[in-house]
């Protein structure tokens, strides 16, 4: 049985509600590179299991065109990169305030999409949930 797309949105976002309290409570006693390690121990321990599909994803990026293969290389990179600077703003000031100013995404994946794949996804209702986000961020910010 597959979950509907809804349900695993919710669910991620449930999961990060205990994470990102949990990073600001590691990133006042720990560093920043152990907390990142943390995270990264279960994707190494999960290796083994799935070491035959990494193998067959391996093989499928080396067929695909040198210009598409940029993207899996970067990949890991960017990811990294905003995990590091979510850390960061939790660490700079706490995970309440990081977390409302980063729920901003939502309006660089429309943007990014865009530019990247010429596709849009929005909608009159998408259109006002981006605006009251941007809204939102905007007062936070202003106000602390």
């Amino acid at each position: 049985m597959q979950l509907p797309w809804y349900v695993a949105a919710l669910a991620a976002a449930i999961t990060w509600g205990i994470y990102y309290p949990l990073v600001d409570m590691a990133l006042k006693r720990i560093s920043l590179y152990s907390v990142i390690l943390l995270s990264m121990i279960p994707v190494i321990l999960a290796i083994p299991l799935f070491l035959n599909t990494v193998r067959n994803d391996i093989e499928t990026v080396r067929a695909l065109p040198t210009s598409e293969q940029w993207i899996f290389a970067v990949l890991g990179l960017i990811g990294l990169f905003g995990e590091v600077m979510v850390y960061t703003a939790i660490t700079g000031k706490n995970a309440t305030l990081a977390s409302l100013i980063e729920m901003t995404y939502p309006l660089f994946v429309v943007i990014f999409t865009y530019v990247f794949y010429r596709q849009m996804h929005i909608t009159p209702s998408v259109f006002v949930g981006g605006l009251l986000i941007l809204v939102g961020a905007g007062l936070i910010i202003y106000n602390n």
